[in-house]
């Protein structure tokens, strides 16, 4: 059976335990403050981004890392392994796939998936890749993990629209209008792009509370075995009553937060909630 390396850009959002429990190998993005460019991953925290925005009002510029990037990580995969399959963040939010592939095109035994998602969607795919590499051939697996990434489903709940307004993809009028009427906007991925999703309105904790209820309220036409979190939550305990509200559902098996890196939380801003499943 081939030795297949699973790759990802680092917008999937796993933690380091969960990097080396997988064995996934990791392509950094990049957050630009001032005039210094950071790896968002995996030293740059979420306080970091945040504080700096507080100071200074200026959103802190992300890029996705460029075809050299992915070669050098390609070919260090290579050494250990006959190929390798990369999940990357989707094209319809980012130049990551486009970069991975333009590397790629010039290897043998590279493949590159775009996720159509960002976050716990994007660690979804790596996760089932991970759980068949050593089942199937490489383009078996391929194959498969294109079809598996159309029943991955995923939305976020955002607090304020300020970080979206300062990076330009939210009007003036929308951003004025959300904040005086308590406007809390839900973003759903579709297609591998942001959609506006459902409004909720009044504080931001009732907001959450019913994000989750709508979400999963057809829970039951989802894979059982594990529902992802994505979040940007300040508030440890707050958090937490968000994870006990699912697991009062007794329907998942697992339930696994992960704290978005930088180059995603650049967009949601602090306190934004999401939920990525598999349907049935």
């Amino acid at each position: 059976m081939e030795r297949i390396c699973i790759a990802a850009d680092s917008t999937f959002d796993m933690t380091l335990e969960m990097v080396q429990q997988y064995g996934i190998e990791i392509s950094a993005s990049y957050v630009r403050m001032d005039d210094t460019d950071y790896l968002d991953y995996p030293d740059l925290k979420q306080s970091d981004l945040f504080d700096y925005f507080r100071r200074t009002k200026k959103l802190p510029q992300t890029a996705a890392a460029n075809p050299n990037d992915y070669e050098t990580l390609f070919r260090q995969c290579l050494e250990n392994h006959d190929a390798v399959i990369f999940i990357a963040k989707s094209s319809g939010m980012s130049s990551c796939y486009a970069n991975a592939l333009a590397a790629a095109n010039d290897m043998e035994n590279v493949y590159v998936i775009d996720s159509l998602s960002i976050s716990s969607g994007s660690s979804l795919l790596a996760m089932e890749a991970v759980r068949l590499k050593d089942t199937m051939p490489v383009k078996d697996l391929v194959a498969h993990l294109v079809s598996y990434r159309d029943k991955i489903v995923g939305s976020f709940i955002i607090e304020t629209l300020e970080y979206l307004h300062e990076g330009g993809r939210c009007s003036t009028l929308a951003y004025l209008g959300a904040s005086a009427l308590q406007i809390r906007q839900s973003i759903n991925i579709r297609d591998g792009k942001l959609v506006v999703g459902k409004k909720y309105m009044g504080t931001y904790k009732r907001a959450l509370k019913e994000f989750i209820e709508t979400t999963l309220a057809q829970h039951e036409q989802m894979d059982s075995e594990v529902v992802m979190i994505s979040h940007t939550i300040q508030d440890e305990a707050l958090l937490n009553s968000l994870i006990a509200q699912i697991e009062s559902l007794h329907y998942f098996k697992k339930i696994i937060p992960l704290s978005v890196c930088a180059a995603v939380a650049c967009h949601g801003g602090p306190n934004a909630f999401g939920l990525f499943f598999v349907q049935k």
